[in-house]
């Protein structure tokens, strides 16, 4: 059911993709292991943010912190904290939350997780906050928390290894 929510995505059928992920969920929630269903939920709110439906998408967004915290993979997953700016932003609601996440995002996940997004994300964070110390700069930086996205799958893991240049796995930050 997800590999056909995964096509459509590939095929920008956005609004056939969110239906399709959508009905996954209904159908397979309790099948699914914890790790399987936020990313389903991720999958989910991509396609609504694609389809210009940042309502949809700060729904499926505000149910995984508020259960899936302790899953080990939503604070400070770059992809959840882009989405969520992503969502702040078309809203056009909350800019403090927009930015908050943006910051977050190109903390955790460095430069490369703004690939494809609007341009004026990433240089708005860059004038907001000084490069890491031991690069002094953002090129080359690599985020403290790319190891969240180790466990993404299908139409979510062609889209982060795009953005990031390289599939999975990711280490895990030094001295962790």
């Amino acid at each position: 059911m997800t590999q056909i929510a995964d096509e459509h995505m590939r095929a920008m059928r956005y609004a056939d993709a969110l239906a399709a992920y959508q009905a996954a969920w209904v159908q397979l929630q309790d099948q699914l292991d914890e790790k399987q269903q936020v990313w389903l939920l991720l999958s989910i709110a991509n396609a609504a943010v694609r389809l210009g439906d940042f309502e949809e998408a700060f729904e499926a967004l505000l149910v995984l912190p508020e259960h899936y915290a302790d899953s080990g993979i939503v604070v400070g997953n770059p992809l959840f904290h882009l989405l969520v700016g992503l969502s702040f932003h078309g809203l056009k609601e909350d800019p403090d939350g927009e930015t908050d996440n943006f910051a977050r995002a190109l903390i955790c996940g460095g430069p490369g997780i703004f690939f494809g997004e609007h341009p004026s994300h990433l240089e708005r964070m860059k004038q907001l906050l000084r490069p890491p110390a031991e690069l002094g700069t953002w090129t080359g930086y690599e985020g403290c928390s790319r190891d969240l996205l180790n466990q993404a799958t299908g139409y979510l893991l062609g889209l982060i290894t795009e953005k990031i240049g390289a599939a999975p796995p990711y280490a895990p930050p030094s001295g962790t």
